[in-house]
């Protein structure tokens, strides 16, 4: 992937994470503080773009005051780049509109507005100094701060829609967004650039997040991000891409398949790119490993099979078996009799052949 990136100045560059886990009239939330400070780790570390004196961490703030001002007196002294993140309870007044749980916030539409942080105030106190403003908020219906006037010219990046609750794992002792966006930060995009940008870290969630545990609910609802862009704000980096120049090694072209592979898992069809964009990814994937590993060699084979696999999932047996089957052929020259790889070939082969209309007619 081709990216014009651009990377904030560490000299003029501010970063706010809030986080709320603890609550007097709501359920206690320690994933969303633990996945507030790894965050904050992360964007001050080595991999980072921010200077670590300049990267302030807000846990349990007792006002709305309090955050506001916290947020506007650093906004006041970045230049380049502005960051705010929030992390915690995600409420709606009577009216419909977001606000932002505090440890005294009233579970009740009648009593947010005065006991919860209104996310148009938090937005606002950004200001427009800085020359790239960005909000990150981890919380339930985040996505109705893409209403908000003073959302008009930031980048925004919500961990759901307007409609759908944020999700935690307990497992992990994180917040599902933190998980994702974290394991994007330390695992990176082996074809991708060499710092992560904004639009490719919200693609890749929007693909990780969605897709749903074989164990949830028939009514599970996975959570969807969102994403505005500013002018050029989808090409800010905010981090180091460990994975960077891997793209066409082993362990690169492996992890690039299972990136694919895991949007035909996702149950939820409201996105329908998913499993066209899979097929035209492994095409491609196929086509780097024939180039830098060879045609024959058994990775490559694994990578067309699984390509074929998937053309078969989305156009059916006759568009699969016109892939599997010379392939079948080529692996049973080319790999030992009683491999792993030439019998997973064979089994899909077998698969498809059995789903074909010819394989029922009589003899």
């Amino acid at each position: 992937m081709n990216h014009r990136v651009l990377r904030p100045d560490p000299a003029g560059s501010w970063a706010v994470l809030i986080a709320v886990g603890r609550y007097a009239d709501l359920p206690d939330m320690p994933e969303a503080v633990a996945s507030m400070e790894l965050l904050a780790d992360r964007l001050s570390g080595p991999d980072g773009g921010f200077d670590p004196a300049r990267v302030l961490r807000v846990v349990d703030p007792e006002s709305a005051r309090e955050v506001a001002d916290r947020v506007a007196a650093a906004a006041a002294r970045a230049t380049d780049t502005f960051l705010v993140h929030y992390a915690g309870h995600g409420v709606t007044s009577t009216a419909g509109h977001l606000h932002l749980g505090l440890p005294g916030t009233l579970d009740d539409p009648d009593h947010v507005p005065r006991t919860a942080l209104p996310v148009g105030a938090l937005l606002a106190a950004v200001g427009q100094r800085a020359a790239h403003r960005i909000a990150v908020l981890d919380c339930c219906f985040a996505g109705l701060a893409l209403d908000e006037p003073a959302a008009a010219d930031l980048h925004l990046l919500t961990a759901v829609d307007r409609a759908r609750k944020a999700l935690l794992d307990k497992d992990t002792g994180l917040t599902r967004f933190g998980e994702e966006l974290l394991r994007l930060c330390q695992e990176g995009v082996p074809d991708g650039p060499a710092f992560l940008p904004l639009d490719l870290i919200h693609h890749h969630l929007a693909v990780t997040l969605a897709q749903i545990p074989t164990s949830a609910p028939r009514r599970y609802q996975a959570p969807v991000p969102q994403q505005r862009t500013v002018d050029a704000s989808g090409h800010l980096a905010l981090f180091r891409n460990p994975a960077h120049g891997t793209s066409c090694t082993e362990p690169g072209l492996r992890a690039r398949a299972a990136f694919a592979y895991r949007q035909f898992a996702i149950r939820n069809q409201r996105q329908p790119w998913h499993r066209p964009q899979a097929v035209a990814l492994l095409a491609d994937i196929s086509a780097d490993a024939a180039r830098s590993l060879g045609p024959d060699h058994p990775l490559t084979l694994q990578l067309v099979n699984a390509h074929g696999h998937a053309v078969g999932l989305l156009h059916g047996p006759a568009a699969a078996l016109a892939l599997l089957e010379p392939l079948a052929a080529r692996a049973a020259l080319r790999l030992p009799p009683g491999s792993a790889e030439l019998a997973t070939i064979n089994a899909t082969l077998q698969e498809w052949s059995d789903q074909s209309p010819e394989s029922h007619h009589p003899r």
